[in-house]
């Protein structure tokens, strides 16, 4: 049975137009969770004004941002003391770590925690503007486990997957297409050979006038005639009854 890959292509374009609808539908509710999710005045672990302190629980293996407000970004300027003393230094935010922009407020990463154990720190803000500590982890867990927010990337990936496949089966349509063209005849040439006297005559004979009589001996059919008549040096002339037809096509 042959794949009809028009057939497929047609579906899963229009399922394709179907999940970006659907995507473009759900942005807006989404978009609003995202934003609560990422919000640090809403989700933190710490916020401190300039020059406070606050002891703050941290779970081992968690990924802890610390934050500042884009316009007042002025370095990390903190420390994370854990209870017995050592200090947690951390590590500078890496390209994942992007500045994050809610309303018309854009927060900065200064500075990236991961604890190798659980328990009780003490964050010290030895800046000039406010800090936040955000539990990064946390966050995200937030933001996948939201029903719009899962709908959303749902919907865009299937999207995109649906959009490949389209793509694919019609790729596969154009090229069945010209293998499909290239076995039909074209001028002298059929499935890419040469076509031969003989079939170039019959060819030429369904176009113009299938009346015309078949000019190769081994396929005269019973309209022909021929006739044998003695001579004086005891040879037989052949004569043949055709129609006017066929001489223009033996004299070209």
């Amino acid at each position: 049975m042959a794949v009809d890959y028009r057939r497929i292509a047609k579906w899963a374009s229009a399922i394709s137009v179907l999940f970006f609808v659907s995507f473009i539908l759900i942005f807006p509710i989404a978009e609003d969770s995202l934003e609560s999710v990422m919000d640090p005045e809403q989700q933190n672990v710490a916020r401190l004004t300039p020059g406070s302190n606050a002891s703050v629980d941290l779970i081992e293996n968690r990924v802890y941002i610390a934050l500042r407000l884009e316009e007042q970004n002025e370095g990390a300027d903190l420390r994370l003391i854990y209870e017995d003393g050592g200090e947690l230094v951390g590590k500078s935010p890496n390209w994942m770590q992007l500045d994050r922009l809610v309303g018309n407020l854009t927060y900065s990463p200064v500075r990236e925690f991961q604890p190798t154990q659980s328990g009780t720190y003490s964050l010290y803000n030895d800046g000039g503007s406010t800090l936040w500590l955000v539990d990064e982890t946390a966050s995200g867990l937030k933001g996948f486990s939201d029903p719009s927010v899962i709908g959303l990337f749902t919907t865009c990936c299937l999207g995109v997957i649906s959009g490949i496949i389209a793509l694919i089966f019609a790729l596969l349509m154009l090229q069945n297409k010209s293998k499909q063209d290239g076995k039909r005849v074209s001028g002298l040439i059929i499935d890419g050979r040469v076509m031969t006297t003989d079939e170039l005559y019959r060819a030429h004979q369904k176009k113009d006038d299938p009346g015309v009589p078949d000019p190769f001996v081994e396929r005269r059919n019973d309209s022909q005639k021929t006739e044998q008549t003695p001579s004086g040096s005891g040879s037989q002339i052949v004569r043949e009854e055709t129609n006017d037809a066929w001489k223009g096509w033996d004299e070209g």
